[in-house]
């Protein structure tokens, strides 16, 4: 289908220009009359969203934990120790017969005669003292229980570890201006014979 508007419009323009320029045209009859409009721009505000700041990957390092932590620990195992026991002795004090009763021959003088007798010795005894046992010497064995202690000690608790954490982008949502339809002008004609007078 031929479009007939610019063939239209030049035509008016032309037309106008001739009346214009000619004024021995001016005083007739008019068979159809032209205004100039003038058609301003039309602008509408739009809103659309705009990534500020694009969605990425953070890995954050999250540090170890410490803590203190108290344990029983062993200094000295248990063990059997073999211990010497000295005799245990006393000294005691006895009577004890040094000669035995004994018959033997001796010299008297019986009325200034030295005369030989028969004579009866009686036992001698003396005291004397000795060392007894009453308790032999002997080994013991002794046990030794363990030896322990409290001590504290640093531990970790948790350790370090990395974590990757997804970070969402930042839209923020904007408004501009766009032109709808552009600013214009042509000529109009004024409908009715009375508008041209």
């Amino acid at each position: 289908m031929i479009n007939l508007l610019p063939i239209r419009r030049g035509l008016v323009a032309g037309l106008l220009a001739a009346s214009v320029a000619s004024p021995a045209f001016a005083g007739g009859k008019s068979l159809a009359c032209y205004q100039q409009r003038h058609q301003p721009a039309v602008y509408k505000t739009v809103h659309e969203n705009v990534v500020v700041r694009p969605a990425g990957v953070v890995h954050q390092t999250i540090s170890a934990r410490y803590g203190q932590v108290t344990e029983k620990v062993l200094i000295e195992p248990e063990r059997v120790i073999a211990r010497h026991v000295p005799a245990v002795t006393r000294t005691v004090h006895q009577k004890v017969m040094v000669r035995p009763k004994s018959v033997g021959w001796e010299w008297r003088h019986i009325k200034g005669v030295r005369t030989l007798c028969k004579v009866v010795h009686p036992a001698q005894y003396a005291t004397q003292a000795r060392t007894v046992v009453v308790h032999p010497a002997r080994t013991v064995h002794e046990r030794v229980p363990a030896r322990y202690a409290h001590r504290t000690r640093t531990v970790v608790i948790e350790p370090a570890r990395t974590v990757t954490r997804h970070v969402p982008a930042v839209v923020k949502t904007v408004a501009r201006t766009v032109e709808v339809r552009p600013a214009s002008s042509g000529w109009v004609q004024v409908s009715g014979h009375k508008r041209c007078n």
